[in-house]
């Protein structure tokens, strides 16, 4: 069975977490979800944090806030099992 939506951004969460656990005390902020994918079988979701305060981009305004960092997680549509994990473009 598909997972739904909000399947989707909690196994998104869960991966972020996972794979950069710097930022797991940090309230991971939800940006954007598509489909993607061939038959748009995977969920990109976007999440952000805030900037760790030695980030270059500190003081910066980007296109999710201050001091913001962002990735997409991509995970598939079916199980939400990680598929990647990329740096969002401004």
């Amino acid at each position: 069975m598909a997972l739904d939506i909000k399947e989707a951004i909690s196994a998104a969460r869960t991966h972020f977490r996972e794979l950069l656990p710097e930022y797991s005390n940090e309230a991971a902020r939800l940006e954007e979800i598509e489909r993607e994918g061939p038959r748009d079988s995977y969920w990109a979701v976007t999440l952000s944090v805030p900037a760790p305060s030695n980030n270059d981009l500190v003081g910066a305004r980007g296109p999710f806030g201050y001091n913001r960092i962002a990735k997409v997680v991509v995970v598939s549509g079916e199980n939400g099992r990680f598929i990647a994990m990329r740096q969002r473009a401004a």
